[in-house]
């Protein structure tokens, strides 16, 4: 059996996700239908690795409101973080190469 210390177990995990060049090219218009206009660009900023802030910055709302938008696309999408609903995204085919 391997041991861990404490200092191991409670040290934060780094986690690197890398976002294919697949998902840049994002159509809009191919996104489910259930989600907004305004949900879908959210959609289209996540799948381009950007943070809740820099997606507020760029949508000039709230980086609050960003995180409210991506809670209402988990819940439409049936997923619970940022890479299952980039998953998710990928695999309906809303992601396509520019």
């Amino acid at each position: 059996m391997q041991t861990t210390s404490l200092e191991d177990r409670t040290a934060p995990q780094a986690r690197t996700v890398v976002v294919p060049d697949s998902a840049r090219g994002l159509a809009p218009q191919r996104l489910p239908d259930v989600l907004t206009a305004q949900e879908r660009n959210v959609t289209m900023l996540l799948c381009e690795g950007m943070t809740a802030v820099a997606i507020g910055h760029r949508l000039v709302i709230s980086p609050r409101t960003v995180e409210k938008h991506l809670e209402n696309i988990y819940a439409k999408l049936g997923v619970c973080d940022r890479l299952s609903a980039f998953l998710c995204i990928h695999e309906i085919g809303g992601a396509s190469v520019r």
